[in-house]
Order: structure tokens, then sequence, then C-alpha cells
């Protein structure tokens, strides 16, 4: 896996087993992507659809899920095979972290177990190509994600209005989980912040 990561976000290569020794208090560790599109006007998100038949169903979220402790040697690299696994995307860059969200899980067979998710804006290499000598954001609807069925039914390419019209109203576009399970629309919104604080400054 060839990625970069931005010096602020180091702290997150160091060994996941270390990691996960420092943080006692959790018996689960989980990693949440926000890719952008910057083709367009406006930047737009990936949102990913959960399968009828899976947990939350119907509900929108950003690719993500459990650190694999025995093969994962990093909590990034955990991050960079969920994205690939659940959209058929590259990472890049690892560009800031946009939420650390700590909630206790329910087993259906009984107990609970205390989760840590760690969520980070990303960009992804089918997002650019390279023309006249620089990089340049390949059309949206070109970029090639490839689901897994089993997990996701749908994607779309979100802009910040329709997330908000969504958090706001019944009838916005899309369904986002329980606010004490992943918190996915705060963090949505959240990493739109992040990518527009960035782009002002370019």
């Amino acid at each position: 896996m060839t990625y970069s990561v931005a010096p602020h976000l180091k702290y997150f290569t160091i060994p996941l087993t270390d990691f996960v020794a420092a943080r006692p208090e959790f018996e689960g560790f989980g990693v949440g992507a926000y890719v952008f599109s910057h083709a367009d006007p406006t930047p737009r998100i990936l949102l990913l659809q959960r399968a009828l038949t899976d947990s939350m169903p119907g509900c929108w979220e950003g690719p993500g899920g459990a650190c694999e402790l025995e093969t994962d040697k990093t909590l990034i690299d955990s991050l960079v095979r969920e994205t690939l696994e659940e959209t058929g995307l590259h990472v890049s860059s690892i560009v800031d972290l946009v939420a650390v969200d700590c909630w206790e899980h329910h087993r259906r067979s009984g107990g609970k177990i205390r989760i840590v998710k760690y969520s980070f804006v990303v960009e992804v290499q089918e997002a650019l190509r390279w023309s006249a000598g620089k990089h340049q954001p390949v059309p949206t609807l070109q970029i090639p994600v490839q689901l897994e069925p089993l997990e996701h039914q749908q994607f779309d390419w979100a802009i910040k209005d329709d997330v908000l019209l969504s958090v706001r109203s019944p009838n916005g576009r899309y369904r986002f989980p329980l606010p004490l399970i992943g918190h996915q629309a705060p963090n949505i919104l959240r990493a739109f912040e992040l990518v527009e604080e960035r782009e002002s400054k370019e």
C-alpha cells in the first residue's frame, strides 16, 4: 500500500498493536474514510447506502469498518484496506482527522463492547489523472467506484446542501444512522468544513 500521511497525523502510523495497547478501555477499533471529488464547482463526498440485508438497512455512510488486529500493521493500513474493500478505490493521501467517536455495542449473544472509531478525510488515486504536466481532477461520474454488494447497495456523490437538507428534514435524499451509531451526519458535515477550509487556503 502506497500512500502519504499528513505530518500532523503521523502518530496514527505507529504499530497497531501499540496503538490498541495504549487504549485498554476499548475492545473494538474502527476507521472511517471520507472521499471527495473535486471536479465540480463545489466538493462532493462519496456516500454508500447500506444493503437492506445488513444492519441499519438503507442508511447512508462513508466507507469504513473494523480494524483487523492480526493483519493490519497500523490504523492507517486499516483505513486504506477498508476503503479499497468497500469502494475499489486506492487511498493516496490521508489528509486530516475528522472525528473520534466512541459508543457501546450490544451483542446479540449478550454483553456489550466499547468501540472507538477514527474517521479521516482521504484522497484516492482514481480521483486524479496526470494531464498537461499536472494532476487534474477526474470527472466525478468517471471515478470507478466498485461496491461490495453484501455491504452496500448503491453509492452517490453528495453535495453539502443535500446532506444538510437530509439532516434537517425527513424529506431529504439521505437517511443516516442513529446519532449514537457512528455519528455519520455530523462527521460528514465536519469533513466538508475541513475540505472547504483547505481549498480556501490553496
